[in-house]
């Protein structure tokens, strides 16, 4: 029996603290928007996997949510390396961290790769300056500045993390993109158009859950209601004549359409579930806690 090829593959999380910009940094790196990528505290609840795949590597992603938020130790210990985000606009004050230096002090069994985001607010020549600020802080295997949205330093990211994964055997089909369930993409699409249209913090106390997910007519049909917070919240989600719901709807659909290859129609419901954010029941059913 012939033994599968070996290639450099492997589990990669990315972790830092909130606005760090580990969304748009998985984004960049597997060549899919599949993680809502916003400038606001928190908008990753649970882990979301993406798989990036070539012929010669193959590496699964995982977006976290944030170190202060919420840290799973479980997951951090089995994967082989950890991308640790530093946002570079607050750079001094990241590396002073409590919090940050204890997550380092526990993972030293892993390959930590520092990585310096929103490189774009300053200019080239400054860039070194992260790395020696870096290096003369903690200890580090590799520091690799990027701007995620102007894929600044991503395909050399991608270069050290394989340096640094071991050789093994695919661990996933070619056609595998993330280890999520089509149901769970597509309501980070409808997550992730919420952040294009509403006000920041309606979004964020939006939940989104799906009731319907079946095939009608050769096309994914997606029943979902979207939770908001306050009454005062439903009416600007609706909009003037449904409107606002429409344009979500709109946007979550091409979205989900592209991600899931298959044509999808939407059908969103407005609710009211009051304070949602503060009850742990409601955190628990609609997936944001185990």
């Amino acid at each position: 029996m012939t033994e599968p090829a070996r290639i450099r593959s492997g589990y990669v999380a990315i972790a830092g603290s909130a606005n760090s910009g580990k969304s748009a940094l998985i984004n960049a790196l597997s060549c899919r928007n599949i993680t809502p990528s916003y400038n606001y505290k928190g908008t990753t609840r649970v882990p979301i996997s993406c798989i990036y795949s070539t012929e010669s590597d193959q590496v699964c992603f995982i977006d976290t949510p944030p170190l202060n938020y919420y840290e799973d130790e479980q997951l951090f210990s089995s994967v082989d390396i950890i991308c640790l985000t530093l946002n570079s606009t607050g750079l001094s004050t990241e590396l002073e961290s409590p919090l940050l230096r204890s997550f380092i002090s526990r993972n030293r069994e892993h390959p930590i790769i520092f990585v310096p985001t929103f490189i774009d607010y300053f200019p080239a020549e400054l860039h070194g300056a992260f790395t020696n600020q870096i290096s003369m802080s903690v200890n580090y295997q590799e520091i690799v500045p990027v701007c995620a949205p102007c894929g600044q330093g991503i395909t050399r990211l991608r270069e050290v993390i394989l340096k640094y994964l071991p050789e093994r055997g695919k661990l996933f089909p070619d056609a595998c993109t993330s280890l999520h369930s089509e149901r769970f993409l597509v309501s980070e699409q409808i997550r992730i158009s919420l952040f294009r249209v509403l006000p920041s913090e309606i979004a964020a106390a939006t939940a989104v859950q799906i009731e319907e997910f079946s095939i009608r007519d050769e096309k994914r049909y997606v029943r979902a209601n979207l939770h908001v917070a306050r009454h005062s919240n439903k009416g600007v989600v609706i909009g003037r004549r449904g409107a606002m719901l429409q344009n979500i709807a709109d946007i979550a659909s091409k979205g989900a359409s592209r991600l899931i290859e298959r044509p999808l129609y939407l059908d969103l419901w407005v609710k009211v579930r009051e304070s949602w954010p503060e009850n742990h029941d409601d955190l628990i059913e609609f997936g944001y806690v185990f």
